[in-house]
């Protein structure tokens, strides 16, 4: 929903921009800058629908665990970094 609403508000904000040169021209200053507000109300509105919807997936669908100060970065894939796909590693012993 909020992924909708946020390319709606964008695409409107944009036309009010757009429209903005014209309707300074013909109708004057004052509904000009009334047309330029609204374009940044509905920039604003998309930005906060980009948040709400970011805060959305995040409860939904939470980043895997990272580890913390002390152990650091948790290896997501089991290796321990310094074998190639044969199981030999790379580095020669001397």
């Amino acid at each position: 929903m909020y992924k909708n609403l946020r390319i709606v508000c964008c695409i409107i904000a944009a036309l009010f921009a757009a429209a903005a040169i014209f309707v300074f021209i013909y109708a004057g200053t004052a509904w000009g800058f009334i047309c330029v507000a609204a374009a940044v109300v509905l920039f604003l509105l998309t930005l906060f629908f980009k948040r709400k919807q970011e805060k959305k997936e995040n409860r939904d669908n939470p980043p895997p665990p990272e580890g913390d100060f002390i152990t650091g970065k948790v290896k997501r894939d089991g290796s321990d970094g310094d074998k190639d796909k044969d199981g030999d590693s790379d580095v020669e012993n001397e």
